[in-house]
């Protein structure tokens, strides 16, 4: 079904429009005559205003009784101050047949607007109001010439893309290695755009093999082009916008148009700064930087004004194609709502402000790397001046971002998270039901998400001082040989800033369920957990490893170590040996081909989603080279599993459940993990347990054979009838000892180390489990 676009007189008071089902009228308040008037003046206009407000209604209403109720305006909202909301029946905005005679009837009013301002004796009201509806206008034609140019250069950078897309097709493939696992970062997993595109994918710096330095020198010029005119629309729609808090305020600043809430919203506005605030690379912040003070000066003035600031914390209706507000209001156009299916409600794309909170973070970690860095005597001009410029900007960022929270706290907005889960209920139509009604499973994994987002990325201190006080040492990290030899090498400066970048990026860019922290001394010291994947057998499970950024890196890969082995007792994976080695042709710990090999472009980010996605998988058995196709009814790949379940229940989980990590630097990732999923990995485990016994009856007294042979587990071997860990079966040097003594539960352990994390949020300590 079409929306007929409502009737509209911006140079009124009210916001006519043809009345229907859905529609409300759009009424502003009422505007005080000058700030020197009395009050009973004030009054009086106000009650003018409600006067021609009825009038409105009155008006409305006989129009409804004439047979145009069966359209539906395109504002959904009145003084209440909710946004323009497209019901969810309706995919297009159409434009009405009567469009002729509206255009001479604006024409007309803008015409009368332009005498009344001539004419002596004139009300100084008129005046006034035609102030604050001329603003509206310049707003609207503000935006909808940005419009039509945005529109334009999205059609031509899709045009670009789709070319090179094309042209790259015959390059396609990346691989993952027969038997082993490799990990491309080359082929396609990387796009390259096309000669003349000029927007650099908006992000980090293309990559084009065709071009030539003519071309490159031409996208360069489009690029700062395009950014001229983006900083140049953002400033022109900050100053129409309403400034409640200017010292030279006027009434428009005071009780602006009420329009304005409603043409924002259709505009392509939010989609640029979504973009912009989406964008995770910081060299591209620093090459437009222009481009980001003029955003963070608009959304300063957004946050200002109670008919703007909803844009920023409200979801956004996503569009599936828009003509642009001029297009739609002049009948040119349509604009057409996205639904991920026919008849399903509108899709629903997070709040701007989200986006602005995920900016911050990442500013925040740069800002924590950047103060290492200027700490290094002899830098490199070039990165240093790159470095306080970023600095600069990330202040800026993390300034306006708490400007903006007290402007909206100061207005009463509610900018919590159980504000934003709130509005995803709603979105969804959640939280309407109780019992049945309600998914538990659902409720879980936006709680689990949101709090793994929270906990994802920190700078902590890993290091201890010496007993000699003479420096700090690093007891509990693998690689403190490398530690010692790199103590008084000095990194490259641009290796460095390199480091700081992505280490800023991998504070937003962590998926659920992998967790980094940094030393804040040393940030090539890093530390990381990972959780195992639903539907695996390392499922609810916790994995450490440790990580060490060599000197020569981004040329070389980071070094990888697995802390969870049970001590060195137990090989969890063809790929994660019981010694620590972690096996990953990213790594260069593994074969394979060229473009799986670690490059200067790779990124540890894609180390820890490759163990997390590649490793820690349903069927590790076949990991081995040599095993086959993947195939669930594999007798020796069940049995492989019925181990992997043992040893993750014990080393990956209850182990975890002690006193003794309560003040460690995985207090809150372990407590939060474990009760947020306790239900599910409670079902888990009882799952396993009716094809693992040990998990019931587990010993530690029955040997977990070590070994470092490459060939994993020999096929054959039932290695959970015996306990077993996963590593090579036993040689002719090692003898299983199954000593009968007494035997653990482990399901019950797990239940009582979930009320002893539930001690740790009330300040108890159960001891050890």
């Amino acid at each position: 079904m079409a929306l007929r676009r409502r009737r509209q007189s911006i140079s009124d008071d009210t916001i006519t429009e043809r009345p229907a089902k859905r529609s409300k009228r759009i009424a502003s308040k009422a505007e005080p005559a000058h700030e020197d008037e009395d009050l009973d003046e004030i009054l009086a206009q106000i009650r003018e205003q409600e006067a021609s407000e009825a009038l409105a209604r009155q008006l409305q209403e006989e129009w409804g009784n004439e047979g145009t109720a069966g359209t539906a305006g395109a504002s959904a909202s009145g003084t209440s101050g909710v946004l323009y909301k497209p019901d969810d029946h309706d995919d297009v905005i159409d434009i009405g047949d009567d469009e002729g005679s509206e255009g001479e009837a604006l024409a007309i009013q803008r015409s009368l607007e332009d005498s009344r301002k001539t004419q002596s004796g004139v009300v100084k009201r008129a005046t006034r109001s035609s102030t604050r509806n001329i603003r509206a206008i310049a707003l609207f034609e503000a935006l909808g010439g940005f419009d039509r140019l945005y529109i334009g250069e999205r059609a031509n950078s899709d045009a670009r893309a789709k070319d090179t897309a094309t042209k790259a097709s015959a390059n396609a493939g990346a691989s993952v290695g027969p038997g082993g696992t490799g990990y491309g970062t080359g082929g396609t997993h990387h796009q390259h755009y096309g000669p003349g595109q000029y927007p650099n994918a908006r992000g980090k710096k293309s990559v084009n093999l065709h071009s030539t330095d003519t071309r490159g020198q031409q996208a360069q010029n489009m690029a700062a082009h395009w950014d001229d005119v983006v900083v140049r629309a953002l400033t022109t729609i900050k100053d129409f916008l309403p400034d409640p808090y200017s010292d030279s305020g006027k009434m428009y600043d005071i009780l602006p148009h009420a329009c304005i809430q409603h043409i924002l919203p259709l505009s392509q506005l939010p989609e640029l700064l979504g973009s912009l605030l989406r964008n995770d690379s910081v060299s591209d912040w620093i090459l437009r930087s222009e481009v980001y003070y003029a955003m963070l000066a608009l959304l300063r003035r957004m946050a200002d004004c109670e008919l703007t600031v909803e844009i920023l914390i409200e979801q956004q209706w996503d569009k599936d194609k828009s003509c642009g507000l001029e297009g739609w209001m002049w009948n040119d156009g349509e604009v057409v709502w996205e639904r991920p299916k026919p008849n399903a409600p509108i899709s629903r794309s997070q709040p701007l402000y989200a986006h602005f909170k995920k900016l911050t973070k990442q500013c925040e970690a740069f800002l924590a790397g950047a103060s290492q860095l200027m700490q290094v005597q002899g830098g490199d001009e070039e990165v240093d001046d790159i470095t306080i410029r970023a600095s600069s900007l990330c202040g800026d960022i993390i300034a306006a971002r708490d400007d903006i929270e007290r402007a909206m706290k100061v207005m009463g907005k509610d900018i919590s998270v159980d504000a934003e889960e709130k509005q995803v209920d709603q979105a969804n139509g959640a939280g309407k039901g109780k019992g049945k009604n309600r998914d538990f499973a659902v409720d879980m994994e936006r709680v689990y998400t949101r709090e793994c987002e929270h906990l994802a990325f920190k700078h902590v201190a890993l290091s201890e001082t010496s007993s000699n006080g003479t420096g700090l040492t690093y007891p509990t990290f693998s690689y403190t040989n490398e530690l010692t030899m790199t103590a008084s090498a000095t990194r490259n400066p641009k290796c460095r800033l390199h480091l700081v970048k992505e280490l800023a990026v991998t504070a937003t860019s962590l998926p659920p369920g992998v967790w980094v922290r940094v030393d804040e001394v040393r940030n090539d010291v890093i530390k990381i957990m990972i959780a195992g994947p639903t539907g695996t057998p390392y499922e609810g499970g916790l994995f450490e490893f440790d990580c060490f950024i060599p000197l020569e890196y981004p040329n070389v890969p980071p070094l990888m170590h697995l802390r969870t082995t049970g001590g060195g007792s137990v090989r969890f994976n063809p790929n994660l040996y019981n010694s620590g080695k972690v096996c990953l042709s990213l790594l260069g710990t593994w074969p394979g081909r060229p473009e799986e090999q670690w490059s200067n472009k790779s990124t540890l980010l894609q180390v820890l989603v490759s163990i997390q996605s590649m490793i820690l998988i349903d069927l590790p058995y076949f990991n081995e080279p040599g095993y086959g196709t993947a195939n669930a009814s594999n007798h020796s790949s069940i049995a492989y599993n019925k181990n992997i379940y043992l040893q993750t229940v014990r080393w990956a989980v209850v182990d975890w459940m002690k006193d003794e990590h309560k003040n460690g630097i995985w207090a809150d990732v372990i407590a939060s993990h474990f009760t947020i999923r306790k239900d599910a990995i409670r079902k888990t485990i009882e799952k396993w347990a009716k094809t693992q016994p040990l998990i019931r009856a587990y010993s530690d007294h029955k040997n977990a054979y070590q070994s470092n042979f490459t060939g994993g587990w020999v096929p054959g071997i039932d290695t959970a009838d015996y306990g077993y860990a996963m590593g090579a079966a036993p040689t002719h040097s090692q003898k299983a000892v199954a000593t009968p003594n007494s035997t653990r539960n482990l399901l019950e352990e797990f239940d009582s180390g979930i009320k002893l994390l539930e001690d740790w949020s009330r300040g108890k300590s159960s001891g050890p489990v």
